[in-house]
């Protein structure tokens, strides 16, 4: 089972905090200079905690993001999301408290203020939405909550956020702001697969929302943890649904953001539900893997359901069936490592941290250039290579190169010759021979003359 990652001490926690739709999540984009939190015009949006690391003039600190506070918004999840900021507020050693200065004074600004002030923590007072011929408008009103005049700022353009990070950075200590180096894990799938109870599972502690209302995760969440030695960060996702059943638009930004997960990170887990099985979904999934050349592990998901009674009763090939049929709808992904589990009963988790682990280290494998050389001979002995037009493809050498994956240079009399299915021959041969299982291979052909 993973461990969840340990806090870093020496730097700052800041957590951004208000009622639904001021801004905080705009706001927490503009601090962090990239887009993490989705953004869009309705209240109750972001839902889970957003973590994410940030520096400002060399001081790093890290900027929490969380769900509007004292609105219920008929999802039934309202109690979660105050729960995720609470546990936000009490980690962090400064609050920035988001209000909309464009609609002034609110009932539940009130009720967030009288929070913070249980919570005992240090707070800034922030005036979103003070966008130019707005400043000042209704800015007094804030005095009532008791944490000053505050500070005006748009999110949205800019405006007052570096005098924001002026006011409260100026104790914290500036250092040299480590490379990150985390392996990025990204858990995908349908809505409802059990992603986020996988997460929680997995780390072992509650970092994401979960509830049975597909749905219930918006934003990419990213989540550190450590398997064995190694630092990982989870990456939990929205889930991906068919085009045609998608009306909503916020929905299609959330698949969106599944799509940008799988390009960022080193490793993909595709969440299968057990009961529902492969469907054109994970298929379409897969799909983005492979495009990505991503390498992947297959986690069947509430297995304990799928094998209801047990799989002595249903037989003991129910299982090997079962995986039979997933490998025939994900044929595109051949060797892909797959793991039976139970996030509720806590089963199958140790397999999934094993197939983790021998992914990664296929990723980083270095191959040795003789005998990668020994075994292309071999290969193209015991297959001919393609003609075309007369022209036979010949294969001098090969050898890896840098890159994020085992990355292979070619060298070929003519790149033009090597055609797609010789080339998955050749990658299925060095798959084989060096156990890189499922992982894919990159080639690049360049052509040379023969000495």
């Amino acid at each position: 089972m993973a461990n969840p990652a340990k806090d870093e001490s020496a730097r700052p926690v800041v957590a951004i905090v208000g009622r639904p739709n001021v801004g905080k999540s705009a706001l927490f984009n503009r601090i962090c200079g990239r887009k993490i939190a989705l953004v869009f015009d309705r209240p109750g949006v972001t839902r889970d905690r957003l973590v994410a690391d940030a520096e400002w003039e060399g001081r790093p600190f890290v900027l929490i993001d969380t769900g509007g506070l004292g609105l219920e918004d008929g999802s039934g999840l309202q109690e979660a999301v105050e729960r995720e900021a609470e546990l936000a507020i009490a980690s962090a050693q400064r609050v920035l408290l988001v209000v909309d200065g464009r609609d002034g004074l609110n009932v539940l600004d009130a009720e967030v203020a009288k929070k913070l002030r249980r919570a005992g923590q240090r707070v800034t007072l922030v005036i979103n939405k003070m966008d130019p011929g707005n400043q000042g408008a209704r800015s007094g009103e804030f005095q009532k909550l008791g944490f000053g005049s505050g500070l005006q700022v748009s999110a949205e353009h800019g405006l007052g956020v570096g005098d924001l990070m002026e006011q409260i950075s100026g104790d914290w200590p500036r250092m040299d702001r480590a490379k990150d180096d985390r392996t990025r894990i990204a858990v995908v799938g349908r809505p409802n697969a059990g992603k986020s109870s996988l997460v929680n599972a997995w780390v072992g502690v509650d970092r994401t929302m979960v509830a049975p209302l597909a749905g219930t995760t918006r934003d990419a969440v990213d989540v550190p943890a450590r398997i064995g030695d190694k630092e990982v960060l989870f990456i939990d996702t929205a889930g991906l649904r068919q085009k045609r059943r998608v009306e909503d638009p916020l929905e299609k930004i959330m698949g969106g953001r599944t799509a940008h997960a799988i390009d960022r990170c080193h490793l993909a887990v595709l969440a299968v539900d057990a009961v529902q099985g492969v469907g054109l979904v994970e298929k379409k999934i897969a799909g983005l893997i492979q495009k990505a050349q991503r390498p992947c592990v297959v986690a069947v998901t509430k297995w304990d359901l799928a094998s209801k009674g047990g799989e002595k009763t249903r037989g003991a090939g129910f299982r090997r069936e079962y995986e039979d049929a997933l490998r025939r709808g994900l044929f595109f992904l051949p060797d892909v490592p797959v793991v039976f589990l139970s996030s509720l009963k806590k089963t199958g988790l140790e397999d999934l941290n094993e197939a983790v682990t021998v992914m990664l280290r296929a990723r980083s494998l270095k191959i040795g250039t003789g005998e990668l050389n020994r075994l292309l001979l071999r290969a193209t002995e015991a297959r001919s290579t393609p003609v075309k037009a007369g022209k036979k493809l010949r294969v001098y050498y090969a050898t890896q190169v840098e890159g994020p994956l085992p990355t292979l240079m070619g060298f070929v009399n003519s790149p033009a010759l090597m055609s797609e299915a010789y080339e998955r021959y050749l990658s299925n041969r060095v798959r084989e021979h060096f156990q890189l299982g499922g992982c894919p291979l990159r080639w690049r052909w360049r052509g040379r003359e023969k000495k």
